[in-house]
């Protein structure tokens, strides 16, 4: 059984992973703040923004692969601490490849579809990524410090939803909190995406893993919706008020950052290394609904030990936010 390490794994698409990979890999879980409980998962605590952490830690470990999914997502946070961001974002993968190159160990990283300036929309992997916030362009430049160091990685660009194993919330979660206890918000209509479950991202980056398969990939879903139509329908799965959703212009948001408008990707090119189409967004949404009744989520909650104090520093959020 192959050994998986992943970092980041308290975050959104980290625990998912975690529970998708139980089965198949001997699992490594990296985190900095939250100590993992998983049976036969090794946990470990470590700050990967420090100078040598990731040699230590494939020494320490031997993974036969990982899969970095650690990053500083919060975009408004990340424009008002630009160096943090680039510690975190740009730095600590090509410090995780430089590692991987040196142990022969095979590396997934994942990125983001806000590498692009949204002019467009339906970006290909061709296409010339062109950053509008420090988010973006951090992001971008850990993309090309991995695949400097470490020409065989995949870079993956996505954007997902699902349930956190920690209590912040990414945006669907957002949605359906803020309605359940019958609070208006707003959607905006002027940003569109193309949106995965975290749970189906988590399969095929484990599908992926056995392939040579180089370079950056889209992996999303396979619709594009916009933020306002998202709400709706995670409204319509929960069975709760779509009309307390409003629909607003994220250019007239007051937000910090600048958000880009269209962030649709081209998926053919992973359907073609995956030999499936990617997923549609109605099935998605009603599985994550019935994962808060099927005992996923209890599952996923239980990853955090919460006996104990965690020491200070960066948690490693997933790739949603709440606010947009």
């Amino acid at each position: 059984m192959a050994r998986l390490l992943v970092t980041g794994a308290s975050g959104l698409l980290g625990a998912n992973l975690l529970l998708a990979a139980r089965a198949s890999h001997q699992l490594i879980a990296a985190t900095h703040r939250q100590r993992i409980e998983l049976p036969g998962a090794e946990c470990v605590q470590l700050d990967l923004a420090q100078p040598g952490a990731a040699h230590d830690l494939l020494r320490g470990t031997h993974p036969d692969a990982v899969i970095h999914c650690a990053a500083f997502t919060d975009v408004d946070a990340c424009e008002g601490h630009p160096e943090l961001a680039e510690r975190l974002n740009a730095e600590v993968p090509g410090w995780l490849a430089e590692a991987c190159a040196h142990e022969g160990t095979r590396m997934i990283h994942i990125s983001t579809d806000a590498v692009f300036d949204g002019q467009q929309g339906n970006y290909s992997e061709d296409d010339r990524p062109t950053p509008i916030n420090v988010y973006g362009a951090t992001k971008l430049r850990g993309e090309q410090a991995v695949l400097t160091a470490l020409p065989s990685a995949t870079v993956i660009r996505t954007n997902i939803f699902g349930w956190n194993a920690q209590s912040k919330l990414g945006l669907a979660e957002w949605f359906v909190e803020r309605l359940r206890r019958g609070e208006p918000c707003t959607g905006f209509t002027d940003v569109s995406v193309s949106p995965l479950a975290a749970d189906d991202l988590a399969a095929r980056l484990l599908a992926l893993l056995p392939t040579p398969l180089a370079g950056v990939l889209h992996v999303a879903g396979s619709e594009a919706v916009s933020k306002y139509q998202f709400g709706c329908l995670v409204a319509e799965h929960f069975g709760l008020p779509p009309d307390l959703i409003r629909p607003g212009l994220v250019d007239a948001s007051g937000l910090r950052a600048r958000r880009p408008h269209r962030l649709t990707l081209d998926v053919r090119r992973a359907e073609a290394a995956l030999g499936a189409p990617m997923p549609r967004l109605e099935p998605g949404l009603r599985r994550w609904r019935e994962q808060e009744v099927d005992g996923t989520l209890d599952r996923l909650r239980a990853l955090i030990d919460r006996r104990q104090h965690s020491p200070a520093g960066l948690s490693s959020p997933g790739t949603q936010e709440a606010s947009t």
